[in-house]
């Protein structure tokens, strides 16, 4: 599917924008075109040099990332985006353990990409627009001239085969490499572009990080649609790069979607007023979005709509429809792409099975089975509840439900999203030990200590003697971040 609606857009719509750069007050078009034509040059390198091969990926949002994204996908290479913001030995490490033995890498990265490869000296490595890199397209440009013959007159690739590995984000435990397919994006693609009015001639961001499933699934359903992204490698410029690049509608992580509202509201104007034109839907994934935050932007004349899914799961395995009127706080309906199912195990566990779902965690069967049954179905950790019209509703991590000596059980997540309600709360993540019967939370405020503290004892009252916070903790600072959004309890 994607490989052929890349082949239709670059034969039917070549003239139009893929992407749109910022240069200086302007945006430049990249055209479809010109894409698809880096793609094949890159695929041509690709089966030439380094067939088969596992490729890292580093660098910040680009154009030319996608290009040899695209490319590994589509010509039996194995994509492996890294997070950047990584130590030089952490990147060593994922690269060797996924077996890694070429890394593309951006100007922007150039000192860190030297760092790697005296770590990994046969590492083969290249940059976006180095002497060496040029000399390799320009050896591939003249040979495809002389064939005439290009990857887009080829067969489609292998659906099934492990296209690329996505490491999960790791917030609580060390990140594991998930053998994404093809076939997995594309169900993505297929649920998303069911769901929302996607049309040629829109336009949206690539803002999502690239090293995490969420920004590549959506980039390549936007793609799909023919919509013109603009190329935003800076969440903290949101609101910029909405006017810009006359944004209709987004993906966002909850974090962004909070920047993108503080902003909009900073105008004192309503999305449509801020910009001069409507801005159709936001769609937010990666984590919770929380009702404050929606409540704002619904405010501001967004609508916004949730989805919910893993790494495992190629992004969303749920998701609202843009013409339903939305559920605040549901993760929206079940996906309809052919073969994707959700259910809730006995004991409240979410479980997914379909094309969707990864292949496995690459080199740790033992891990794959703990969480994959022997019916396909994949156990997500998750707890929540599917009601008559399906839509998915989440209430917490198994691994974070607080067990008390009693027996009674306390979700973390209910207790953080009445906190995060309170006047002031930032951002807060509450913890407990079931034995003791103590139940912790760690909050980060606009407002003094003692007013955060007051606040909290008056929740107390209205709540269960079982769910009630022993124990008040005021940061100082926000906590730490993963890609998606989430806040990282591995590193608190």
């Amino acid at each position: 599917m994607l490989f052929e609606k890349f082949r239709q857009m670059r034969d039917e719509r070549g003239g139009d924008a893929a992407f749109l750069v910022a240069s200086g007050d302007r945006s430049v078009p990249i055209t479809w075109r010109q894409f698809t034509d880096d793609i094949a040059t890159i695929s041509w390198i690709i089966k030439h040099h380094a067939p088969g091969a596992t490729i890292a990926l580093l660098g910040e949002n680009s154009c030319e990332w996608m290009v040899v994204h695209a490319a590994c996908l589509f010509s039996g290479a194995v994509a492996l985006p890294v997070d950047a913001n990584l130590s030089a030995v952490e990147i060593a490490d994922r690269l060797r353990f996924a077996g890694a033995s070429v890394l593309i890498h951006s100007s922007l990265y150039r000192d860190k990409a030297r760092e790697i490869s005296a770590l990994m000296p046969a590492l083969a490595t290249g940059g976006f627009g180095t002497r060496k890199t040029d000399a390799f397209i320009f050896a591939a440009r003249k040979a495809i001239s002389l064939s005439r013959r290009t990857i887009w007159d080829g067969p489609a690739p292998d659906m099934d085969r492990t296209a690329s590995i996505v490491f999960t984000s790791g917030t609580t435990a060390r990140p594991k490499g998930v053998e994404i397919s093809l076939r997995a994006i594309e169900t993505f693609v297929e649920s998303t572009q069911a769901a929302l009015p996607m049309q040629p001639g829109m336009r949206s961001l690539m803002l999502l990080p690239l090293y995490h499933i969420f920004g590549i699934a959506a980039t390549y359903t936007m793609l799909a649609s023919g919509v013109a992204l603009g190329v935003c490698p800076d969440f903290r410029r949101v609101y910029a790069a909405f006017e810009r690049f006359r944004v209709n509608f987004a993906f966002l992580v909850p974090a962004v979607a909070d920047i993108l509202a503080a902003k909009i509201a900073h105008s004192g104007k309503s999305a449509e007023e801020a910009f001069g034109w409507p801005i159709d839907w936001i769609l937010t994934g990666g984590a919770p979005l929380q009702r404050r935050t929606y409540e704002k932007l619904n405010a501001l004349g967004v609508k916004t709509i949730c989805g919910y899914g893993l790494t495992e799961t190629a992004a969303c395995c749920s998701m609202s429809f843009s013409s339903d009127e939305p559920r605040v706080c549901s993760a929206g309906k079940v996906s309809t792409a052919p073969g994707v199912e959700l259910k809730v195990s006995d004991g409240g566990e979410i479980l997914v099975r379909g094309p969707c779902l990864m292949k496995g965690y690459f080199k740790d069967p033992e891990a794959t089975a703990k969480v994959m049954d022997g019916d396909g179905w994949f156990h997500t950790g998750d707890t929540g509840t599917i009601d008559r019209d399906g839509y998915v509703w989440l209430k917490g991590r198994l691994s974070r439900t607080i067990v008390m000596s009693s027996g009674k059980k306390v979700a973390p997540e209910e207790l953080e999203e009445k906190i995060s309600a309170l006047p002031g709360v930032i951002e807060v993540v509450v913890s407990g030990d079931g034995e003791t019967r103590e139940i912790l939370a760690e909050v980060y405020a606009s407002v003094p200590d003692e007013s955060v503290r007051r606040a909290v004892a008056a929740l107390n009252k209205i709540l269960p003697v079982y769910k009630r916070v022993t124990k008040v903790v005021v940061r100082r600072e926000p906590f730490p971040r993963t890609a998606s959004g989430k806040i990282s309890l591995a590193r608190r």
